[in-house]
């Protein structure tokens, strides 16, 4: 399994050097800031070929034209060509939808076993 975390600047303050890296421990955490915003705004731009198999919930449209404070909860097998597949399950705002990801986590790990 592998997270990734993109961060990039949404709100007046935010910049890399107050990136809270430590926040993340877990080795199969990678990070990396993103500044141009390029893949909340590829996600964003692409929201209607991203097709849950377990279901989203969310509030849009976001600001400023980029998909963030979100999590996407791909299965294993997923693959990336013009748009990602086997997508379980997406959520925003992740603290709003946390539970959401908790059991859809859960289900993929139970898919795997």
């Amino acid at each position: 399994m592998r997270v990734f975390v993109v961060w990039f600047n949404m709100y007046p303050g935010d910049r890399e050097s107050r990136w809270p890296r430590e926040i993340f421990t877990d080795s199969r955490i990678i990070q990396a800031w993103d500044e141009p915003k390029v893949a909340g705004r590829w996600f964003m731009s692409h929201l209607s070929d991203l097709r849950p198999t377990r279901g989203g919930v969310g509030v849009f449209p976001q600001p400023d034209g980029a998909l963030w404070d979100t999590y996407l909860l791909f299965d294993r097998d997923a693959t990336w060509s013009a748009t990602p597949t086997a997508i379980l399950s997406w959520g925003s705002t992740v603290l709003r939808t946390r539970q959401w990801l908790a059991d859809d986590l859960q289900y993929a790990i139970n898919r795997a076993r």
